[in-house]
Parts: C-alpha cells; sequence; structure tokens
C-alpha cells in the first residue's frame, strides 16, 4: 500500500496511479488520507469495451483510463447487519476472497506496552491497524488488530512496534480464534504458531 496523502477530491486519484503497472499486479488495494468526500470508500477501475468508455465520458466520469466510483460515507454499523442478512437470505456475498486472503490489518503499538497491558479493541488506546500482505503476516506470526482485544502482552512491546501472535497471550476459548485458524486451513496458509 501506498498510502497517498491527498488534500483535493478522490476523482482527482485518476490521474495518480500507472494502469499498466495496476494492470500487471491484478490491481491493488490502497487507501487516501485526506481526500474529499469524506470519510468515504472509493473503487479506481478501468474498461477496455468502446461503448462503455463512450457512456462513462457521458455520464461526466471523464475519458479514462481510470474511473473514480465512490462514496462519500462509510457506515459500518449499518452495512454489516445488511450484509449479514444478504449472504443468509439471498446467498450473496458482499466481499468474496476467492482466491484466500491477500491483505491483513495487523496491530500495531501505539504506545509503549508493558508485560501484562490488555489489548483493548479497534479504535483503542493501545493499537492501531496497518495494512499488510498476507504471505508476510503469515511468514512473520503477525498478530491481526481484529484478535488483539482483550489479549494480554507477554512482553514489552515499543510504540510503532508491529505485534505478533508470539507477544500475547490470547484469550481462552474465543470464536473468533477458531474462525480465523479454520480460515488460514481452508485457503492453505500457515496457521500462527500460539504460545499459551
Amino acid at each position: 500500500m501506498l498510502g497517498y496523502a491527498h488534500t483535493g477530491h478522490v476523482d482527482e486519484l485518476t490521474t495518480r496511479f500507472d494502469v499498466d503497472d495496476l494492470r500487471k499486479r491484478g490491481g491493488i488495494v490502497d487507501y487516501v488520507l485526506g481526500a474529499k468526500p469524506s470519510p468515504g470508500v472509493f473503487v479506481l477501475a478501468t474498461i477496455e469495451d468502446p461503448q462503455h468508455k463512450h457512456l462513462l465520458n457521458l455520464y461526466k466520469l471523464g475519458e479514462g483510463p481510470l474511473y473514480s466510483f465512490y462514496t462519500p460515507y462509510h457506515l459500518c454499523h449499518f452495512e454489516v447487519p445488511f450484509g449479514i442478512a444478504r449472504a443468509v437470505l439471498f446467498g450473496d456475498a458482499v466481499v468474496s476472497a476467492e482466491h484466500g486472503p491477500c491483505v491483513n490489518v495487523i496491530a500495531t503499538a501505539k504506545r509503549h506496552l508493558r508485560v501484562g497491558d490488555e489489548l483493548d479493541g479497534i479504535g483503542g488506546y493501545t493499537a492501531y491497524g496497518q495494512c499488510e500482505n498476507h504471505d508476510t503476516v503469515t511468514r512473520e506470526n503477525l498478530l491481526p488488530l481484529g484478535l488483539a482485544e482483550a489479549c494480554r502482552l507477554r512482553r514489552d512491546v515499543a510504540k510503532d512496534q508491529v505485534l505478533t501472535f508470539d507477544d500475547v497471550v490470547l484469550p481462552e476459548g474465543r470464536v473468533s480464534d477458531q474462525l480465523h485458524r479454520d480460515q488460514l486451513e481452508h485457503f492453505g496458509s500457515a496457521v500462527p504458531s500460539l504460545t499459551r
């Protein structure tokens, strides 16, 4: 992830990326700090069909090769229940990792943490998230931010240091930990080594 700082409109990002490089990579996941409208979610996409290019230009999305599609808000607390309902009622996944996980959000110390400290949840005071490639996360035994809550530190961790499973003691019997292991096994990823 490049993580651009950009104070203009998100549509201006269509000229920021090298389209040939994006195609070669099969696309990327990235984020932008400060863009307007904020907070929001955006996708930059390209298309080869000349008729669709004409229509995208007609509808004021520009001449390409990248086109900006965005929602000027991000309301997880509303979107998650609707996503669950769609999956249960219609068998329609909001997001489907057909080829397995590619990127994880890992826990990073917000401040110097000491042995015995308990990590709080997302948006708390002990850890923040950073994106990292999935293969690096599994190879280095990194702790996903979503699993960090209620973990206790088994050693001191410096501010801005990435946390690993070896740094923490997981609470006993959490469903989230078992689901995480099941997901890794399902996609053939290395299952983290857990020290009790």
